[in-house]
């Protein structure tokens, strides 16, 4: 098929896919038929004989990069099996282990996960003011990092100085990178050097959801791009990731220096009639916006189905959704077809829970369902010590597991012999196992270490016998909900890449977990958190939990007036993405079905734990407000019914 087959010339499609302008911006509203557009420029640029190597289209998340390949294929582009869609995370992890850029760097691009973070705190606390003192300082060196440091006003104080030389000595030592500094050094190397081959690497890049990169990033994008053509597309309405320091002010702004030819997506060819206008007069609240741009509605895809239900507590909600779930299933609707989006796992999780009690096929995409217990956590990392026993973060955590404050004290003291003596932690246990040195005080950490080795040398041995599906059956057993989630997950790489090895096998498990996708292709109902739900749609949509405090969050304590505006109209927005997740299509019996719930109570418990502030406390429940949100629909939706 060629790239323009079925588009007619003139149209927006047409103009995205064919104009051969130095520089491209496209503003595209949700549903608005961005993707298919930007596939077929791709299309378009293989047809006319560009290498796919030269070709980087940069995309927010995996699915979305496998989704374009899949794509091609389908369309029998020639050259397409070699093109390479990524994130520019994947991107910049693929080129920090280039040789010659590991020595440039003089780091290991070893991510940590979230847990992984806990001995890091406990091995810097003493020196810097305690645990919470360090996680400030962390916080505020990775956002730094993704904001570029140059934009700081003011220098360092020498605190802080004193923090970042600890911090990266200890990354430096266990030869690891926190997840948010991966981005920002390939940043780094690439902005120092003129000279750096990866700078003339591409001569075509095509950026997905500019708007969710945050500055550095979006500077990446403009180094990676000096000799080649750029095609950038998005939409500061849909912007939601302010927490990873998104800058979609650099969508706005992106004309200055680059003077782009500028097109608009504005139809929506996703959502029914009604969620449009509900969607339209929502977003349209927001003041930091450009007034004059709507999202036109499709008269085509029908008026839709919205309810809106109030439920009286939270428990009602739970079994309200899922009672509503099973009956769509039961009526014939394919569990793949309903989304069920909750911004907190406190309702969201049992929502899943009550949808697995009912039998429906389901599958949670929160963040901790996979390794949200330290039983989970504790298996993968035994999975990174049988790929290598010198994975210093990994054994580290090992080594602290179980113990005081992970065993600080006499880690410290290990550390130093290592460091004096330049040998490695494993080796240096095993010579304080065998006798052969001490060192005072390290007496629980040498006890650690040898059960540590005794159950690496068992699953070694499993992995010799019975390869990577043994060890896996081996951790994370079929009859063990605890680790449900994760046994899915890595047996679902496994067969995706069955001739992997330990080492990349981990690998590929690693990065699905430290940032996890959603597929399109499911056959299960997905729950999860509206910020997940990006990029995807469904014929069915639940948005649950629109309630006051959460849907919209209450602003950051000592916010200023503007940074409480600036919160509000981020809370918005997700919303607004939220809603237009669901999908019309009347030639196949699909009207689009949105159900928004909320609940008048929960447990005080539950409230507090979710950071969720109530209204009221009656009787030591939590009394619950319905989201401002769903009075901004303008005379679009329906009167709320009690469930």
């Amino acid at each position: 098929m060629s790239w323009n087959a079925g588009l007619e010339p003139g149209t927006p499609a047409f103009v995205i896919a064919g104009d051969e302008a130095q520089r491209l911006r496209v503003i595209a509203g949700p549903g608005t038929g961005k993707s298919f557009a930007m596939k077929r420029r791709v299309a378009r640029l293989l047809e006319s004989g560009v290498p796919a190597s030269r070709i980087l289209p940069v995309t927010f998340t995996r699915v979305a990069a496998e989704d374009l390949h899949r794509e091609l294929v389908q369309m029998g582009v020639a050259g397409c099996e070699e093109l390479q869609g990524r994130t520019l995370h994947s991107l910049a992890l693929s080129r920090l282990m280039r040789a010659h850029v590991l020595l440039a760097t003089g780091r290991t691009p070893r991510p940590l996960n979230d847990f992984e973070i806990g001995p890091l705190l406990s091995d810097l606390m003493a020196t810097h003011g305690g645990k919470n003192r360090v996680k400030r300082e962390l916080k505020a060196y990775e956002a730094a990092f993704a904001r570029e440091q140059g934009d700081q006003p003011g220098a360092l104080t020498a605190e802080e100085v004193a923090f970042q030389n600890d911090l990266l000595r200890w990354l430096r030592f266990h030869e690891g990178m926190l997840i948010g500094e991966v981005v920002p050094i390939f940043h780094e190397y690439i902005r120092n050097d003129p000279h750096a081959p990866e700078r003339a690497e591409f001569t075509h890049i095509l950026v997905d959801e500019y708007q969710d990169l945050n500055r550095a990033e979006q500077q990446l994008v403009e180094f990676l791009a000096v000799n080649a053509e750029v095609c950038i597309v998005g939409d500061d309405d849909q912007s939601i990731y302010s927490f990873r320091h998104a800058h979609p002010a650099g969508i706005r702004e992106w004309e200055e220096g680059n003077a782009p030819t500028d097109v608009g997506l504005n139809e929506c060819r996703r959502c029914p009639v009604q969620v449009v206008r509900m969607a339209t007069s929502l977003i349209s609240r927001n003041v930091l916006r450009d007034a004059d741009r709507i999202l036109d509605e499709r008269a085509e895809n029908g008026q839709g189905v919205v309810a809106i239900i109030r439920y009286q507590n939270l428990q009602a909600e739970v079994v309200g959704v899922a009672e509503r779930v099973k009956e769509f299933i039961v009526q014939g609707v394919p569990p793949g077809d309903i989304l069920v989006l909750a911004q907190r796992g406190v309702i969201g999780t049992p929502i899943y829970e009550s949808l697995i009690e009912r039998d429906v096929p389901v599958r949670s995409y929160y963040s901790e369902a996979e390794l949200e217990t330290e039983f989970a956590q504790e298996r993968y990392t035994y999975l990174r010590i049988v790929a290598g026993q010198n994975d210093k973060v990994a054994l580290r955590w090992l080594l602290g597991l179980f113990g005081n404050n992970w065993n600080a004290a006499g880690y410290k003291r290990l550390r130093e012999y290592c460091e004096a003596n330049h040998v490695g932690i494993w080796q240096a246990l095993e010579s304080l196992a065998s006798g052969e040195i001490h060192i005072p005080y390290t007496g629980p950490l040498t006890l650690r270490f040898e059960e540590i080795r005794a159950r690496k040398d068992y699953l070694s041995g499993l992995l010799e016998q019975g390869g990577i599906a043994a060890v896996i059956d081996e951790l994370f057993p079929a009859d063990e909900p605890r680790v449900r989630d994760l046994r899915t997950l890595l047996s679902e790489t496994l067969s995706g890449f069955p001739d992997a090895d330990m080492a990349e096998f981990l690998r590929l498990t690693n990065e699905a977990i430290a940032k996890p996708e959603i597929p399109e292709e499911v056959t299960d109902v997905r729950v999860m958190s509206l910020h997940k739900s990006k990029g995807l749609s469904a014929p069915v949509t639940f948005v649950a939990g629109c309630i006051e405090g959460l849907l919209p969050q209450r602003a950051p304590a000592g916010s200023t007036p503007q940074q409480e505006l600036d919160f509000l109209e981020e809370q918005r927005r997700l919303f607004y993405v939220g809603i237009t997740r669901v999908k019309a299509s009347t030639t196949t019996g699909k009207p689009g079905t949105l159900i928004l719930t909320s609940s008048r109570e929960m447990p005080m418990a539950t409230a507090l734990g979710a950071g969720i502030a109530p209204a009221q406390i009656v009787y030591g429940a939590a009394r619950m407000n319905v989201s401002r949100f769903l009075g901004e629909f303008g005379g679009h939706s329906p009167a709320p019914i009690a469930g």
